[in-house]
């Protein structure tokens, strides 16, 4: 599987009036640059190192990667949560899972999911990963890259190990892009 060939599915429910008065040119932008393809792929690559029957992705933005892994793993259940309340719509008529409306230090669940994605590590301080149980898979990535709205940054994949103490790495890597380098590390908390 290449999440690629999913960049058509997306595309299409933009034709849905509900989802394209939500989303700007910019962020279909973002979201299909070059950068978050790779970044995108090795999510999926440390994925497939895990063995989850229930998962949570934090900061599911406009779904994408969720309706990718739907695809290649069909039998595991999966929920979104985002703070941004547009992305229940993208969760609706694309995705199609279970998506919560919250910020993730007041989301009560966590202990309800055999594995939690978080692909924006950098945007949030650690309190929720620290309230995730023991033996929880884990899926998470964060950057070396300063901006405003980054605020738990990494310098290396090193770092983030010790930041991300986990009991059992399956999967780390770094992705050396253009304008930052991008770590992702799966395991088990």
């Amino acid at each position: 599987m290449t999440i690629q060939q999913f960049i058509p599915d997306f595309l299409d429910i933009l034709y849905t009036a509900d989802v394209r008065r939500l989303i700007t040119l910019e962020e279909v932008r973002d979201a299909f640059h070059t950068n978050q393809i790779l970044s995108k792929e090795h999510a999926v690559a440390g994925f497939r190192t895990l063995s989850p029957s229930n998962t949570l992705y934090v900061g599911s933005w406009i779904g994408f990667l969720t309706y990718c892994l739907k695809k290649e793993f069909p039998n595991i259940k999966f929920s979104e949560l985002d703070i941004d309340h547009r992305c229940a719509t993208f969760s609706k008529y694309f995705s199609q899972v279970p998506h919560y409306t919250c910020d993730i230090q007041y989301f009560n669940m966590l202990s309800e999911f055999d594995t939690v994605i978080n692909l924006s590590c950098e945007h949030m301080d650690n309190r929720w990963f620290d309230r995730i149980k023991h033996g929880t898979n884990v899926l998470l990535q964060s950057n070396n890259l300063r901006i405003d709205d980054h605020v738990n940054c990494c310098d290396s994949i090193d770092v983030m190990k010790e930041k991300y103490n986990l009991t059992n790495i399956t999967y780390s890597h770094t992705l050396e892009l253009n304008v930052m380098n991008r770590y992702t590390l799966a395991g088990i908390k």
